[in-house]
């Protein structure tokens, strides 16, 4: 396991028991764990890691969380603005396993390379996705879809697939369920059976006799004690207590759509930046990587601000906010767990030969729906 030490870096830490900006710090590694966080030059015990990253001109941050993702619509993100598998049911109907694994893998190699490191994932086979994110290195919980219209589906069949070979097992994965509408009480009683977190996708009220339930898009009136999450058309109505989602959006990049939710709604990107890390960090189910704080598990990205876009960085809170929101910051380095994920802004747990491979996979079978070049 390799000891890190990064110096002198401006770090946004998004902590209630840190200073939220420190201008001129450190954050030490070990083991995938965060040991350190502090202003100026580390004690002595941090002194002698195996890897030092100098972060002078960069930024320091945890890692952006997506509170809802798919992997299948991923290569039609220009063409449709919805989760909607049904417009695109034949596509769906011809994917195989394999086909799945390769989607969800140059998903994951986009989101990384923007800066997203956690991601609530709903979507077909999701046990292919699981393989992929433990490949990559991303953390996801993954939420089979219910009653969203799939054909030749079974997801009671994949969520207990997904139960018996990944929940508990790794850190990097969680297991849900997801229903599109009002949930039918077999679904309720299952979720209740196999103690899975539940999400309701476009519901047009309240889940009754299920505690806990978090609410994607929904179509009622929510109270300040409903967890939710918005993408898409409803970022119009997002406020700083909820969650934020990529959903399906022409860039899988997290950092589109806090701009989107601070231009539309006009809150503070203070607020707007806190949902996409520690409120979303907690929505699905990864509670603790939305911050950097001493006894974490790592979750840092860092951004090149030697120079524009990044270029310069003001140390206050509100600047620096805006600036990761509005900014388009080079992402530079990725650290998830004991994995460097993305280094000198390569990915380095996807190969070349893997993302060819995909690419001739997958290129026959979109050009039977869509014209690609």
């Amino acid at each position: 396991m390799v000891r890190i030490l990064i110096t002198n870096a401006t770090i946004l830490t998004m902590s209630y028991r840190h200073d939220l900006v420190i201008s001129k710090g450190y954050v030490y590694l070990r083991n995938g764990v965060i040991e350190g966080v502090g202003e100026g030059d580390p004690p002595d015990e941090f002194q002698y890691p195996e890897l030092l990253i100098n972060g002078e001109g960069r930024l320091v941050a945890p890692g952006l969380v997506s509170g809802i993702t798919t992997v299948t619509l991923y290569p039609f993100r220009y063409v449709i603005k919805e989760i909607d598998w049904r417009s695109l049911s034949d596509f769906i109907t011809v994917l195989t396993r394999t086909d799945v694994y390769y989607l969800a893998a140059l998903t994951f190699m986009e989101l990384m390379r923007r800066g997203v490191t956690v991601a609530l994932i709903t979507d077909i086979f999701l046990e292919n996705v699981a393989r992929a994110a433990n490949d990559l290195g991303m953390y996801v919980t993954l939420a089979v879809p219910f009653g969203c219209g799939i054909k030749d589906f079974d997801p009671e069949h994949e969520l207990k697939l997904l139960m018996s070979r990944w929940e508990g097992k790794f850190s990097n994965i969680k297991v849900a369920a997801l229903y599109c509408g009002d949930p039918t009480e077999e679904w309720v009683g299952l979720v209740k059976e196999l103690g899975v977190r539940a999400y309701v996708l476009n519901a047009s009220r309240r889940v009754g006799g299920l505690e806990g339930v978090t609410y994607i898009n929904p179509n009622f009136e929510v109270s300040s004690n409903d967890p939710v999450i918005r993408y898409g058309p409803q970022l119009k109505l997002w406020r700083p207590n909820e969650g934020l989602g990529i959903g399906v959006s022409p860039s899988y990049s997290m950092s589109s759509v806090m701009k989107d939710a601070s231009l539309l709604t006009g809150v503070n990107e203070i607020d707007v930046l806190a949902a996409t890390t520690v409120i979303n960090s907690k929505l699905v189910g990864f509670e603790g990587l939305g911050s950097l704080d001493a006894g974490s598990t790592a979750n840092i990205v860092m951004y090149d601000t030697s120079e524009p876009p990044g270029w310069p960085v003001i140390t206050d809170l509100r600047y620096l906010a805006r600036a990761v929101v509005m900014g388009d910051l080079d992402v530079e380095t990725v650290i998830v767990g004991d994995d460097i994920l993305v280094d000198n802004k390569e990915t380095l747990t996807i190969g070349y030969e893997l993302v060819r491979k995909a690419l001739r996979r997958l290129r026959p079978i979109l050009k039977r729906y869509v014209s690609i070049a």
